[in-house]
């Protein structure tokens, strides 16, 4: 009996790889009927997503899956194709299929408490729906549950896992101890994989990864523009470009694209003498609801609303050195502001605040994330501190089922009527 469920279960991962693998090759034809008319950019990144992931599910024999914050660039420079499990369970809530990862999750006995990100992409691990991999690796950064998701994942593709232990504070001996991990961590690939490394494939790789960086810089620049035309609820789903697909040749053409794009339509309307809408500017901290959700998907379309910018589009690694490639990586591991103490963040929040001429934040904190929920109260008081207020929404980025819509969007409108009071009662004493 448990044979033939095990059978029926491998029957149905199968059949689920290969219609998936389908998807994403004829994905690109349909981009156009959800296009950016606006950013054109944006549909390239669409496209190239799609056949990102058609190349993982047509290529097993080279997928990694791994946690977020592990180095894509050690993997593109061996040829292998990361597969980030809390993006592939963004991507089953973006087409609206999470309920049967988490279904299958709970039947596993996988706690309710679990952060639904790592709920769901345990799920449809079991379920067989994701691309097999060679094997794990996954970082200890901002949250534990990842090495708990990928250790549970060991036993259901029989593959081994590689942690890699981020330090919280950045010194020379932290780096040190990290850039050891990540050259056994290319020793444990190249046994997985039968690739070896190539030191100027990774040299190319870091440099392609630093011209990234360059034009992610001068997209977050422009945005500091009120008539950039970039709206905010897309701008929380780069976490594929930035994290995921760093050091490979679709992120440095994309933010190419879009930083030359952006560039121009913001100097064409500044040489056409056109006023800014005076729009209330909104900074946006944690990510966002991944299924279909009026908040933030439509707050930005015909209001006076606009997400100026998001905690995670920060560039917050120094460029990274081709000659010491595994020491760069590791200090842009430990650099990320989200690791290590509180005090870290909060500064660059402040610092976001200022630069966008920011009106309000929001903070959306996703159900059973403890590092951000726990955070949040001491970032409103120091927000309040610096007379800026702050709406938490409390929410789930990947259960639909868990989310009160018509609550959220009652509470974003006080708070978006308490920000336009405020405006209205500077305009009155400047006119006093």
């Amino acid at each position: 009996m448990i044979r033939t469920e095990r059978l029926r279960k491998d029957m149905e991962g199968w059949a689920a790889r290969f219609l998936l693998r389908h998807l994403c090759r004829f994905g690109p034809y349909f981009v156009g009927s959800s296009a950016s008319t606006e950013v054109e950019s944006l549909n390239f990144l669409k496209k190239e997503g799609y056949g990102y992931f058609y190349q993982t599910y047509k290529n097993e024999n080279r997928v990694v899956w791994t946690s977020l914050f592990v180095p894509s660039e050690i993997l593109f420079s061996m040829g292998l194709l990361p597969f980030s499990l809390e993006v592939g369970a963004a991507l089953f809530a973006g087409i609206g299929d999470s309920s049967k990862g988490l279904m299958e999750a709970d039947s596993e006995g996988v706690p309710i408490d679990v952060c639904s990100f790592h709920k769901s992409a345990l799920g449809f691990a079991y379920k067989g729906y994701l691309p097999r991999p060679i094997i794990h690796a996954a970082t200890s950064s901002l949250c534990d549950s990842n090495l708990k998701m990928i250790r549970l994942c060991e036993p259901i593709t029989g593959k081994k896992t590689v942690v890699l232990d981020v330090p919280y504070e950045l010194s020379g001996e932290s780096v040190r101890y990290l850039a050891g991990q990540l050259r056994n961590l290319v020793k444990r690939l190249e046994e997985a994989s039968g690739c070896r490394m190539d030191p100027q494939r990774l040299r190319e790789t870091i440099e392609r990864a630093n011209t990234t960086r360059q034009r992610m810089l001068e997209v977050n620049e422009t945005r500091v523009s009120p008539f950039s035309p970039l709206p905010g609820a897309m701008t929380l789903g780069f976490m594929l470009p930035t994290y995921l697909l760093s050091g490979s040749r679709i992120a440095e053409e994309f933010y190419t694209r879009l930083s030359l794009e952006l560039g121009e339509k913001v100097k064409a309307k500044e040489e056409h003498g056109l006023e800014p809408d005076k729009k209330i500017r909104l900074l946006w901290l944690e990510l966002k609801p991944y299924f279909k959700n009026a908040i933030p998907a439509n707050i930005e379309v015909d209001s006076d609303v606009k997400i100026a910018f998001e905690e995670t589009n920060y560039v917050y690694w120094d460029e990274l050195d081709p000659d010491r490639p595994y020491e760069s990586l590791a200090r842009k591991l430990i650099s990320n502001h989200n690791n290590g103490p509180l005090e870290r963040r909060i500064k660059i929040i402040k610092k976001l605040v200022r630069k966008y001429d920011i009106d309000g934040v929001v903070v959306f904190s996703q159900w059973g994330c403890r590092r951000n929920n726990a955070a949040v109260p001491i970032i409103k008081k120091e927000l309040s501190c610096e007379g800026v207020p702050m709406l938490n929404i409390d929410g789930d980025c990947v259960d639909n089922q868990n989310v009160m819509a018509g609550q959220i969007s009652t509470r974003f409108e006080g708070f978006l009527e308490m920000l336009r009071a405020g405006r209205r009662e500077q305009k009155e004493a400047l006119k006093a």
